[in-house]
């Protein structure tokens, strides 16, 4: 497995594509959440506690930046196959399932580091110039309970789903899914915002971060009157912000397996 990680953690990491695409969205970002950054920095405006305004950066750019995340790793599988190099790597003394973990947690490691590396980079801004070390430490634990899950989730649909539709097909849907599942109003339209399968994480901003929205009064995880799907929002607490990451990281699992499946199937 760890020299089919570090093969993909290299070759991922060196593409042009996992730079711009995040770079592009964070001129997005500028551009659309230039009103957030003045909050955090305006010492007549930013939130009162360095923990909400980091986690608050943390869910923007998750939830922007995680649209390109999903989408730059929809051909990693499939390449294999368009090059004609899958059947030699198949032909390896490596497990074909090792090999697809390797591959699975290189590339997703590789096309996640612009996304911290944007992250860090203004929460350090912000640690330097208004809230401190516990800044950083606040962003640190956003990246382990929030991004992390998360990204796990996305890259194995993004790599698994391809193997069944082309990828501008998937990267159309899940484009379509990310906005309708993550930001969608519950009280709207059926949704899976707010649910235990919320790769935005709103149980464990809730529950272990103690992050309420910039104002306070927002509510991301727990039932909403009158929403579909509710008995997928029990209330928010540590075990069910723990139950959340747990069911992102088996559902990742699960495509994982299925993928590996399918591509024994068509071997034999």
């Amino acid at each position: 497995m760890m020299p089919s990680l570090r093969y993909e953690f290299r070759m991922q990491l060196a593409k042009r594509s996992v730079w711009i695409v995040p770079a592009l969205s964070v001129v997005l970002f500028l551009l659309i959440g230039g009103s957030l950054l003045r909050d955090l920095f305006d010492p007549n405006e930013r939130p009162p506690l360095a923990r909400t305004a980091v986690v608050g950066l943390a869910l923007q750019l998750h939830a922007l930046l995680s649209i390109g995340f999903g989408c730059l790793l929809a051909d990693r599988f499939v390449r294999d196959d368009r090059l004609r190099v899958a059947p030699i790597l198949d032909a390896t003394p490596a497990a074909p399932g090792a090999r697809l973990v390797g591959k699975y947690l290189g590339a997703a490691a590789a096309t996640a580091i612009p996304i911290l590396v944007v992250y860090l980079g203004f929460a350090t801004a912000y640690a330097v110039g208004v809230g401190g070390p516990v800044a950083l430490a606040w962003a640190l634990a956003a990246i382990g309970v929030v991004f992390v899950p998360g990204l796990l989730f996305v890259a194995a649909f993004a790599l698994v789903v391809p193997l069944v539709m082309p990828a501008p097909l998937f990267r159309v849907l899940f484009t379509g899914y990310w906005l309708w599942g993550n930001l969608a109003a519950p009280e709207l339209m059926p949704t899976l915002s707010g649910t235990l399968v919320h790769p935005l994480g709103g149980y464990a901003l809730e529950a272990l971060l103690a992050f309420h929205g910039i104002d306070g009064e927002q509510d991301l995880a727990g039932p909403v009157p009158g929403a579909a799907l509710n008995f997928l929002r029990p209330d928010p607490d540590p075990a069910t912000a723990g139950l959340s990451i747990a069911v992102l990281l088996v559902l990742a699992a699960a495509a994982l397996a299925g993928g590996h499946a399918l591509r024994e199937r068509r071997i034999r």
